[in-house]
């Protein structure tokens, strides 16, 4: 890879730790190493002569503005007094009554990582420095960013939707304090969440766009705006569009990874050699 092609990559590890905070929202077991190496990462973003930390100091005030919400970030989800990420001996302990935290940093600052990629991206095709290596490896991202944010705010969606009627039930149709709590700091949010990202979504291909355009035409008759397709109920429109998630992402998770492992494969090697460069010049 080329320099600009390197200084990208370096960036993109950096919204691959961002981006793959989310898998914290999976109810599963989440080792302890790799919530210690996610980290280091985010903070090692912040160093000096860091491609991120870098790009932050020549633009100014909006330059501040970034790394105040990255340094958020990495406090209120890492830091030592995070009550959503735990460590926990080999395991990290996840509150998932908080994933509302984890959406509302992600999801800004994926965008603005990706935007100041793809700033570098045009540049590089500008200068005939673009390379295939990187310039696969950013749609590739991006398809499957787009898809398991949407699985996950779908499922949450799903849950806060369904204690909302449960709610609405119990007060016979009546509006109460927890239902009005339900719809301003979950539904509300988790729904403002999808219209985000559908709107900075790069991608034109009809797949993808459909597919996203599906989760928001959920989210307009959980909404009341839209009435259901074929008199569907809810459980089994959230179910369906849950399997046309699923599949979208088995089919461009294995098209993500062959793009991801040639630049991994480099950076490491990179990453190697500034180690040995460094020992040489210490002995």
């Amino acid at each position: 890879m080329n320099n600009t092609s390197r200084y990208i990559a370096n960036l993109y590890l950096l919204l691959l730790n961002v981006r793959d905070t989310l898998e914290f929202l999976i109810p599963r077991d989440h080792p302890i190493n790799i919530y210690n190496a996610r980290k280091l990462t985010l903070k090692e973003s912040l160093k000096d002569n860091s491609a991120f930390k870098n790009f932050l100091n020549n633009n100014g005030e909006k330059g501040k503005e970034i790394e105040e919400k990255m340094n958020s970030f990495i406090d209120n989800i890492y830091g030592d007094e995070s009550t959503i990420l735990v460590p926990n001996g080999e395991q990290v302990r996840v509150d998932h009554t908080q994933h509302i935290q984890v959406f509302d940093h992600v999801v800004g600052i994926n965008e603005t990582i990706r935007d100041i990629i793809l700033s570098y991206a045009n540049y590089a095709r500008q200068h005939n420095e673009s390379e295939d290596v990187i310039m696969k490896l950013i749609p590739a991202d991006e398809a499957l960013y787009r898809a398991v944010l949407a699985k996950l705010v779908m499922v949450d969606l799903e849950k806060s939707f369904v204690e909302f009627n449960k709610v609405m039930n119990e007060s016979k149709g009546q509006p109460t304090p927890q239902s009005n709590f339900i719809v301003q700091n979950e539904i509300s949010k988790l729904i403002s969440y999808l219209r985000f990202s559908r709107q900075h979504t790069h991608l034109i291909d009809n797949k993808t766009l459909d597919l996203l355009d599906e989760c928001l035409q959920i989210c307009e008759m959980v909404e009341g705006r839209r009435e259901r397709r074929d008199n569907k109920n809810f459980p089994d429109i959230f179910k369906e569009n849950r399997q046309h998630l699923d599949a979208y992402i088995q089919e461009k998770e294995p098209i993500w990874r062959a793009a991801y492992k040639p630049v991994l494969e480099e950076m490491v090697a990179l990453s190697k050699e500034a180690i040995e460069n460094k020992k040489e010049q210490e002995a």
